[in-house]
């Protein structure tokens, strides 16, 4: 299934019941977005804040907003094989400074958010990798036991069984998680994943890097 293409308002039909029984308050309703409209809501939505888990300098000239689901097959191709790229070219430079949120689209994959927003931030952009490397191993209808299955990789970052429970049981989490992608939804009008802010301006779907690349050297500002 082509997870880029699934509307927000399908959240929880992959999950049958006995799954969504394994996992406690990870997708709660969707929220109701604070009163705001326009450009206005847009602008306070896409600014970064210090309590995100960021890559790059924070005085980048270039911000860059990805919105993924954990469970999305382009977002893991994004990151395994486009992302080291830009990291290497354009965030390690100084030039992009770069936040993922969270826009699960199921209930597995806001548990396996859920335990990534657990981790220091220094931990989360590693952890989230070996979910997208591994998305087979946990996010497949031939998984018999997706929280397992989360759990025996959760180990690879250092979290114990009990941790990971706690994690999974943590309203404040859940919380974040459902506003992110609340405000994604309400406010920024999206609809599939992944869908990525570039200075504010709005792409979804996969690219190659060679686009990233373009984009970013048009954005860079004159030589003084």
């Amino acid at each position: 299934m082509d997870n880029r293409y699934l509307a927000a308002g399908g959240v929880g039909v992959l999950v049958i019941a006995a799954v969504v029984a394994a996992f406690v308050l990870l997708m709660p309703k969707t929220a109701q977005t604070e009163d705001m409209s326009g450009d206005a809501a847009a602008t306070q939505v896409l600014a970064i804040g210090p309590e995100e888990a960021t890559l790059g300098d924070p005085n980048a000239p270039i911000k860059f907003i990805e919105y993924a689901s954990t469970s999305c097959p382009h977002c893991a191709a994004f990151t395994v094989q486009v992302m080291p790229e830009i990291q290497k070219n354009w965030i390690d430079t100084g030039k992009v400074y770069y936040v993922m949120r969270d826009f699960p689209l199921d209930n597995i994959a806001a548990a396996a958010s859920a335990i990534a927003r657990c981790l220091p931030k220094e931990r989360f952009y590693p952890f989230m990798e070996v979910l997208f490397r591994n998305q087979s191993f946990w996010h497949s209808q031939n998984v018999p036991d997706p929280k397992e299955a989360l759990i025996e990789l959760s180990r690879r970052a250092g979290l114990s069984r009990e941790q990971v429970e706690s994690c999974l049981k943590d309203k404040d989490v859940a919380a974040r998680i459902n506003k992110s992608r609340s405000d994604a939804e309400n406010v920024l009008k999206i609809d599939s994943v992944p869908t990525m802010f570039i200075n504010g301006e709005k792409s979804s779907g996969a690219a190659a890097y060679s686009d990233f690349d373009a984009k970013f050297k048009a954005l860079m500002p004159a030589p003084q």
